[in-house]
């Protein structure tokens, strides 16, 4: 089944947004937790509560799933796959929220899955013949 070009193009931006985010959420969490156990170790100071390292690391694993899921829809988009097409809805209706670019790259990724022809269209070429 070929896939059209609007929805090649959403499955390829979720793929390519996803990564880009994926790599600053882990570039966020390395530099966050170097830079704190630096900061503990030099000043001799007590850390942070466990629960506090717990949530950050749980929001980090979170976000990074969330991520994935949206990678691994716009993977199976391409293919050409069922799921993919639901699960890139799903995260396109999300990313609503996120302004301004989510709202462009979530309305875009909606509007090239959810549209529609005509019920029984057929394309037609209609040759017109002038009397001069």
């Amino acid at each position: 089944m070929p896939i059209d070009t609007h929805v090649r193009i959403a499955a390829w931006l979720n793929i390519v947004l996803g990564t880009l985010a994926a790599c600053v959420v882990v570039l966020f969490g390395s530099v966050f937790g170097v830079s704190y156990t630096a900061a503990i170790q030099q000043s001799g100071l007590p850390g942070a509560p466990g629960w506090a390292i717990g949530l950050f690391t749980a929001f980090i694993i979170y976000f990074l799933a969330y991520l994935a899921l949206a990678i691994l829809g716009g993977v199976l988009l391409l293919r050409g796959k069922p799921a993919g097409r639901v699960i890139t809805i799903i995260f396109s209706v999300l990313s609503l929220v996120n302004f301004p670019v989510g709202t462009l790259l979530g309305g875009y990724c909606l509007w090239a899955l959810l549209r529609t022809g005509p019920i029984g269209s057929v394309s037609v070429q209609v040759n017109v013949v002038r009397n001069s």
